[in-house]
């Protein structure tokens, strides 16, 4: 999910009582286990490559086929399987699959690694708005939408997770050499006075909830949990020395947070597919993909493995040189950008009110969790 949640739903909601705001989007176990406590195996990942624990490449790659590429493929299941959304959203779904000829024409005019580059900076900044769209869920459900804590959560947020990205892009000697040299002389000093600028929003923002905490509006729990965890991440994995100066070690390795967050958020979402009897009539194989949570593994998992079998198949046939495996490589990538692409679009919830009704955003209580998929 992407900041599509970025401007404040609109929906309405119950205003929050007392010092502290707690109601979750599913549940309270829920929410902390999936949307909140997965920032615990991004910890986990990075002790064991900066440790070395673990090959970074097998860790990775591990990680890639069973967890990472299975969400991507996830989105699948809520747009072109979706008989009513690609009736209501043909021009964007059909339209979005241009994004897959982005990387062939990029490797035909000898810009493969920029593409590569490309496909790393959106995947990590598609990370950061997925955060910032889960805060924005949590400002909507805990009736936290006022103008000037909005517009303070928004700028603790961009600050927040835009100096660590920021810091490492200015110590990568392949961004350094493209700067002309009056800005690269002065990159120390702007380094410097971000940083600042960022500890100085951070200590508003902070005092801004001591002061809600003490004298109201109410504390918005969830959202603070969900920036604390996220928020110390980015710094350590980003800023820490033992992290490998790869862009691609730095998502992969942050990708544990996002990818689980995704997954709960897109089998509760999918659960309308299940609430009366028309819904295979009306959604097609969305309904049917969705029926129960096994369907809905079994498919993400087996069309992962099965895109992964014919990648691998592909570089060691083609051997990694020939430029035609190149192209082919290229265009299997495209499918993360569609990926970021749509998920940018189909979350909005203000502007989408049946999102707002699927995740349970009408009014201010607490989301009932759908029971098992093994008890349907």
């Amino acid at each position: 999910m992407s900041a599509a949640t970025q401007t404040a739903p609109t929906l309405a909601a119950a205003p929050a009582r007392g010092a502290l705001s707690v109601r979750w989007l599913i549940g309270a176990r829920q929410d902390l286990a999936w949307f909140i406590c997965p920032a615990l195996v991004c910890y986990l990942m990075y002790a064991l490559v900066a440790w070395r624990l673990v090959p970074v490449y097998v860790l990775l790659t591990a990680w890639l086929v069973v967890g990472d590429t299975p969400h991507v493929f996830g989105t699948l299941t809520r747009t072109y399987f979706d008989r009513e959304e690609r009736r209501g959203r043909g021009r964007l779904l059909w339209g979005s699959l241009l994004l897959l000829g982005v990387g062939p024409a990029l490797v035909a005019a000898g810009q493969g690694a920029a593409f590569i580059m490309l496909v790393g900076l959106w995947s990590h900044l598609h990370q950061i708005k997925q955060h910032y769209g889960f805060a924005v869920l949590y400002k909507k459900k805990n009736a936290d939408l006022r103008g000037a804590d909005n517009a303070l959560d928004q700028l603790f947020m961009r600050f927040g997770f835009g100096f660590p990205i920021a810091d490492f892009l200015m110590r990568q000697a392949w961004v350094v050499k493209r700067l002309p040299e009056s800005l690269t002389a002065t990159l120390p000093s702007l380094r410097t006075a971000l940083l600042y600028l960022t500890l100085a929003v951070a200590l508003v923002w902070l005092a801004r909830q001591a002061q809600r905490l003490c004298a109201g509006p109410a504390l918005n729990v969830p959202k603070c949990l969900l920036l604390l965890a996220a928020l110390p991440l980015h710094w350590l994995v980003l800023l820490s020395p033992a992290t490998p100066q790869n862009i691609a070690v730095v998502v992969g390795v942050l990708s544990p947070f996002h990818t689980l967050q995704y997954h709960r958020l897109v089998w509760f979402h999918n659960r309308k597919y299940t609430r009366d009897d028309s819904a295979r009539e009306r959604h097609g194989a969305a309904a049917l993909v969705n029926r129960r949570l096994l369907y809905y593994a079994a498919f993400v998992l087996g069309v992962s493995l099965c895109y992964h079998a014919v990648r691998l198949g592909a570089g060691r046939a083609g051997g990694r040189g020939w430029f035609w495996t190149e192209m082919l490589l290229a265009f299997m990538l495209g499918h993360l950008l569609v990926h970021f692409y749509l998920d940018s679009k189909i979350w909005r919830v203000r502007r989408d009110p049946s999102v707002g009704s699927a995740l349970a955003l009408e009014d201010g209580r607490p989301a009932v969790a759908a029971p098992p998929a093994g008890a349907r």
